[in-house]
């Protein structure tokens, strides 16, 4: 039982969230990452988001296999504004 749930920490502790996927793309500490509203998130997108950190805007997109990641800084009209 105690592998188990080591195991299972261990796996959730590894999670690619996008918190921490936009913190690892644009070189912020995870903490300081905030997934702001956007039209990626009212349709519902798991692979496209925005996230703010240090007052600046990033639209931020993934892979299914979320093995990579692209951040660059919104610009008016690319779902983030």
């Amino acid at each position: 039982m105690r592998c188990l749930s080591f195991v299972l920490i261990a796996l959730l502790a590894g999670c690619a969230t996008p918190e921490r996927l936009t913190a690892k793309a644009i070189g912020c500490a995870t903490r300081d990452v905030t997934i702001a509203p956007s039209a990626f998130s009212r349709k519902g997108m798991k692979t496209a988001w925005c996230a703010t950190c240090r007052d600046k805007l990033y639209r931020c997109a993934t892979n299914a296999e979320r093995s990579r990641i692209t951040c660059v800084a919104s610009r008016e009209g690319d779902g983030c504004q």
